[in-house]
């Protein structure tokens, strides 16, 4: 069995150095809940209500109606993608060895490792100007202080990323409602305007938006943190199946609701920069309430601590799981998660520095239009065919035929779908005013890759992979 070289000390009483190995089950033990607040805090960045900025327009009534249409459209493929990281212990994009070929994945986990890195870098631009509005200091010396705090959070890995969630989350919440307080009572708000659209606006593109900034921008990365959920098969999980499902989706999209409404407000008040209201209430604060202002705020910067460490995190996996060969069974192979975090932590500080917020539409439009077709064709390939067919060892033997390192079935549809989701369909494009492009080109991706599948893929898998016809979940338990 694979990671018979690490022990549960390893996990809970170090840096972590598991890499993208399974998880032993001495390990997994978060509950629902913690999956819950986990995420939650994780889409609670500072960052988020840059969602009213986009969908200002809309209103609140119809901006609320979007990022609801959101979720129901996410949660089945995040909630999907949970239950996949408790059946096997490994990130997704382990298993995607099998889907996609292991060079192939291992190229798809590079990508992935940039596009993080670059929600590394919008989040910490965020956050180095709050600090530096407040302290009225540098903004440089706050981009490398807030990303050397995540950097050093991440390299002690899910359990004590978990753990300053938890315990930081009541400090998140209160700065926030105090901020919202004082927007609230402070500036001349007009609702009665607010409650209609103020400009145009597509619902096609405000739930392109939507999804590629929060719920299925994340949902390929749930299993990195779900692996450590108490496995699927366990005791402690028999009964609360639906409440592992929908925790993550859920938790992701609370903030995305709550934070985008604020920062919609906000932007009333100073079109095109009020949706950060931490900044908003710099100005003219003195006495004891601007020490408490200026204390909330402070504690905003809380949020980019947890967002961009669940950036970093999933961007060191991905590296991970495409350079593993590199280093497997290598005495420093314990050192690679540990190097990778410290690298990856400063290729985000330098986007920071490098202006990304100035591109953040056009990032969000090229990260949805790669994760979002993988990742569909990923979920369905998992659940029906990997999880019958393939035990948790055969993701870690590096195949020696073309045909498994280059899986030319399931990448031709994700290209197709990455291309129709990044630049439509030519005089077809007007459906997009109302159906999400990135989601359009993910259908039909799957959609070529499920006729693919059941056309001549079963066959030739179930002819040349050897793996047996039946596996159960005790082969993707790690002791």
């Amino acid at each position: 069995m694979v990671a018979k070289s690490f022990d549960n000390e390893v996990v809970d009483h170090r840096l972590e150095v598991v890499g993208v190995n399974p998880i032993p089950n001495s390990a997994r033990t978060m509950s629902s809940n913690k999956i819950l607040i986990f995420w939650a805090m994780a889409s609670a960045s500072a960052l988020t209500p840059i969602v009213g900025l986009v969908l200002y327009n809309m209103g609140i009534p119809f901006a609320t109606i979007a990022i609801i249409v959101a979720l129901l459209i996410g949660i089945i493929p995040a909630g999907l993608v949970a239950e996949m990281g408790r059946q096997i212990p490994v990130p997704s994009l382990v298993v995607s060895r099998k889907t996609y070929g292991f060079m192939t994945s291992g190229a798809y986990s590079l990508i992935f490792t940039f596009l993080n890195l670059g929600f590394f870098g919008l989040n910490d631009t965020v956050g180095a100007a709050i600090i530096s509005g407040l302290t009225h200091s540098n903004i440089i010396i706050w981009y490398i202080v807030m990303g050397a705090i995540q950097v050093v959070l991440v390299l002690f890995g899910a359990k004590w990323l978990e753990y300053f969630f938890r315990y930081s989350a009541p400090v998140l919440i209160v700065s926030y409602i105090i901020l919202a307080y004082f927007l609230l009572t402070t500036y001349p708000i007009n609702f009665s305007l607010l409650m209609h659209p103020t400009g145009p606006f597509t619902w096609g593109s405000a739930l392109n938006f939507l999804l590629g900034f929060s719920i299925l921008a994340w949902s390929y990365k749930i299993s990195t943190q779900t692996r450590f959920g108490y496995p699927y098969s366990s005791n402690d999980s028999k009964g609360k199946r639906l409440q592992y499902f929908i925790s993550s989706p859920i938790g992701i999209m609370i903030p995305v609701l709550l934070m985008g409404l604020i920062g919609l407000i906000g932007n009333s008040v100073a079109q095109g920069s009020g949706w950060n209201i931490a900044t908003l209430t710099f100005p003219g604060l003195h006495g004891l309430f601007g020490i408490v202002i200026f204390i909330a705020a402070l504690g905003v910067s809380l949020a980019i601590i947890h967002t961009n460490a669940m950036n970093l995190y999933p961007a060191t996996a991905d590296l991970l799981a495409a350079l593993q060969p590199a280093f497997k069974n290598k005495p420093n192979e314990k050192l690679a998660q540990p190097i990778a975090t410290i690298l990856l932590g400063t290729g985000g500080i330098i986007l920071a520095i490098a202006g990304i917020l100035a591109h953040i539409e056009t990032f969000i439009l090229a990260l949805a239009s790669i994760i979002f077709p993988f990742t569909f064709i990923l979920i369905f390939d998992w659940f029906v065919h990997l999880r019958y067919t393939t035990k948790i060892s055969d993701y870690y033997d590096i195949p020696k035929t073309i045909f498994m390192n280059l899986r030319a079935d399931a990448l031709v549809p994700a290209i197709i779908g990455t291309i129709i989701a990044m630049f439509g369909i030519g005089p077809y494009d007007f459906i997009f005013n109302y159906f999400p492009q990135a989601l359009f080109g993910s259908l039909i991706g799957l959609g070529i890759y499920v006729a693919v599948y059941y056309g001549y893929s079963v066959k030739h898998v179930n002819s040349n992979e050897g793996v047996s016809e039946k596996v159960n979940y005790s082969d993707f338990e790690v002791e």
